[in-house]
């Protein structure tokens, strides 16, 4: 297992308000899964996993991996090519079924590592484009300091503008055109429940879906895909349990959910979850994933005087939110989708607005999985530090001018998993990537909760810690502040099963 600089301490609250939260009993969720939508920065079910190539020189190896001494041994037994193969607990890869013409080294049978991925680069959630350049960014990084496997990472790029039929189609053409050997990272629940089918019939991993679906933790029944952020329904029960901890029993909501299986995760969480219950939603307004506004929605939510506002929606609306808040007289205690934790992107135009609120006992909080770049608290912080020079050098940007950190981010664990296949009897293959995906086990020091682990059917959640922080502006510069320790569920998720 890789590690990246050092692990981060973290304080464990009370595990008794998530026990169920990521888990099969934690999804309030559509179980329709054959039409669902809705979501940012997030993916659909993809599965792999990762470690250094066997027999690398790690002596040059980027800054950040620190540790390859327990790399897995190259000297057991490969895992079959054929047939039915069991990668993880409770999880089968039925290589029967793929495509005749289907092999396992596709897209790493020459000299290239070949990735694909549908994100949008224009409509309301363009700000996300830029995560995909980011990636970019950061495996152009590695092939020039230390190559994975020998090989040169390349990432093939198509705008799907959010657009669930866009992103089918380009997944369709990647697959019969451009030599593909993983996805990665599709940014949205809508476009991942679109897409995984495809992928799943196909038999290619569909990895790290940037959306915070709870269906993504299903290897039993999806082994070719898996999710990478925070489970939506355990975000919005940390919302709950806080307003109750601060509040008490009884408090009005006023929500905002986005029209689609994203805003509805949030929805479903707060109407059927135990740690919501006592809650008293008294106004409820949805929108459009495609409107040029959200006023109208805004204004009905602004008069209901709820002590608590919830804002499931994600992109540009999130700004929209903020604006809207701070001109009027209401201050609620203000909870935001962390799919909008990008200070640059999300809260730069609005940072006024948001010092105003945070002054007037309004601030927007979140629960942030992750050091945000461009929040001057981690300014010597050394895995900001490293982020910030790859976009500086590979991009010529930096963290202030939006998303592209996010990829850097999401770069990471695509490298894991594909140095962890590569070390593997066999070699970097299909099979094995997601063997790696399922057995993952690695640190990351721009994690909060500083790992990163899966266990099949076990834990089939990557991401299973986060910390409550709420948007300030201090000397002026925009910031997160903490509130309470960080929650921390690790290995505790278990798998999806609706």
């Amino acid at each position: 297992m890789s590690k990246r600089l050092v692990r981060v301490s973290a304080a464990v609250l009370s595990l008794s308000l998530l026990a169920a939260a990521c888990g099969g009993d934690d999804d309030d969720t559509s179980d329709d899964t054959s039409s669902e939508e809705a979501d940012e920065p997030a993916a659909d079910d993809g599965d792999d996993t990762a470690d250094e190539p066997a027999g690398d020189d790690t002596a040059d190896e980027p800054a950040g991996d620190d540790d390859t001494g327990d790399e897995p041994a190259a000297d057991g037994e490969a895992l079959p090519l054929e047939g039915e193969v069991e990668v993880a607990a409770g999880t089968t890869l039925n290589l029967s079924e793929c495509p005749d013409d289907w092999s396992a080294t596709q897209g790493v049978d020459g000299d290239e590592i070949r990735l694909g991925m549908t994100l949008p680069q224009s409509g309301p959630l363009a700000a996300f484009g830029q995560i995909g350049e980011g990636i970019q960014m950061y495996l152009d990084y590695l092939n020039d300091t230390d190559p994975i496997n020998g090989q040169e990472a390349t990432l093939v790029l198509k705008d799907d503008a959010y657009e669930a039929g866009r992103a089918v189609a380009n997944v369709e053409e990647m697959i019969d055109t451009e030599d593909i050997f993983a996805f990665v990272h599709f940014i949205g629940t809508p476009v991942n429940v679109a897409t995984r089918p495809i992928t799943g019939d196909n038999c290619i991993p569909q990895l790290f879906n940037s959306s915070g679906f709870p269906l993504w933790g299903d290897p039993a029944n999806w082994p070719w895909t898996i999710g990478n952020i925070l489970d939506y329904s355990t975000e919005t029960e940390i919302w709950c349990q806080t307003v109750v901890d601060e509040l008490g029993e009884g408090a009005t909501v006023a929500a905002l959910y986005m029209n689609n299986d994203f805003g509805t995760t949030y929805k479903n969480t707060v109407d059927t979850s135990e740690a919501c219950a006592s809650l008293d939603v008294v106004a409820e307004q949805t929108h459009d994933p495609a409107a040029d506004s959200i006023q109208n929605e805004m204004t009905t939510l602004l008069a209901s005087e709820a002590q608590v506002f919830f804002a499931g929606t994600t992109a540009a609306y999130c700004p929209q939110t903020v604006g809207a808040v701070a001109a009027s007289e209401w201050r609620p205690q203000y909870y935001m989708s962390y799919t909008c934790n990008n200070l640059s992107s999300f809260f730069t135009p609005v940072q006024d607005a948001a010092g105003l609120l945070a002054a007037e006992g309004s601030g927007v909080r979140m629960t942030n999985l992750n050091k945000v770049c461009g929040d001057p608290q981690y300014a010597d912080d050394p895995a900001i530090q490293e982020v910030e020079q790859i976009l500086a050098d590979y991009g010529d940007v930096t963290c202030a001018d939006g998303s592209y950190s996010t990829g850097v981010l999401y770069g990471h664990i695509v490298e894991d998993v594909l140095r962890s296949a590569a070390a593997m009897p066999g070699g970097l293959n299909r099979v094995n990537l997601m063997a790696a995906v399922w057995n993952l086990d690695e640190t990351d020091d721009l994690v909060l909760g500083g790992t990163q682990r899966t266990d099949g059917v076990n834990d089939a959640y990557i991401q299973e810690a986060a910390q409550v922080q709420e948007v300030q502006v201090v000397d002026g510069s925009l910031t997160f502040a903490g509130i309470g320790d960080l929650v921390d569920l690790e290995g505790q998720a278990g798998s999806y099963a609706g």
